[in-house]
């Protein structure tokens, strides 16, 4: 499999500086470098096919999912480093990774990848009941996001490769308080005044927050580690 230039979509601000350390812009494309390009898409499948199809109008020849996953299976833990073969819809689709190109990257890493499938899902999946019911459906998924499965159905209609690279934040018998989930916008900026009323509602919440916070730096580490093999472009 050989790409002259990768594209790249990514839902937060910060999975994105830890491929690019240059300004960032939502929605439209960034250069990383020569091969490759960004796109900071928000949160969810809609946003993440939109910007798959910018990246590709804009002469992309592979397209690559990056950023933070939440787990399905127990044995994964926070900074857990996903390169899954197959991807999963909620509707039954099925894509395949290019595994040729999933092989050299994870040849080219100093840490442990782990295989399997992602399940992508079109909300956010964040309680323990919610991860369990996604288990059940799809046992071989190591963890969950919302926009793989986007970025591999226009990989897909367009014969183009993809592959996913995924850092675990939270594990699997953890809930996402809601004061996490409700208190970003679509690229994950803080929006302070709902958080200040989701914490004089429930104080005690602030505890969680903060073990999400030291997880989250734990999958961004991981990313970081993972960038040089992306930005060398290691495909072929």
């Amino acid at each position: 499999m050989h790409c002259r230039r990768l594209g790249v979509v990514v839902a937060l601000d910060a999975e994105a500086q830890a491929l690019h350390a240059g300004a960032l812009r939502h929605d439209v494309v960034v250069e990383v470098n020569a091969q490759l390009l960004l796109v900071v898409s928000g949160m969810g499948p809609e946003r993440a096919m939109a910007a798959a199809r910018t990246l590709l109008a804009a002469g992309v020849d592979g397209l690559v999912s990056w950023g933070t996953a939440g787990a399905l299976q127990p044995a994964r833990k926070p900074g857990d480093l996903l390169l899954p073969e197959v991807v999963f819809g909620a509707s039954s689709q099925t894509w395949s990774v290019d595994l040729a190109w999933r092989e050299i990257l994870a040849q080219s890493l100093s840490l442990p990848a782990y295989a399997g499938g992602l399940l992508s899902v079109a909300t956010p999946c964040g309680s323990v009941a919610a991860k369990s019911a996604c288990l059940l459906d799809f046992p071989l998924a190591q963890g969950v996001d919302m926009e793989s499965g986007a970025i591999a159905a226009v990989a897909d209609a367009a014969g183009k490769p993809f592959v996913v690279i995924r850092s675990i934040v939270d594990p699997a018998d953890q809930s996402l308080p809601d004061a996490a989930t409700g208190s970003v916008d679509a690229y994950g900026g803080l929006q302070v005044l709902k958080l200040m009323r989701g914490l004089l509602r429930h104080p005690a919440v602030c505890v969680d927050l903060m073990r999400l916070g030291a997880q989250m730096q734990k999958a961004l580490n991981t990313l970081r580690a993972v960038a040089p093999s992306l930005q060398a472009g290691r495909v072929a």
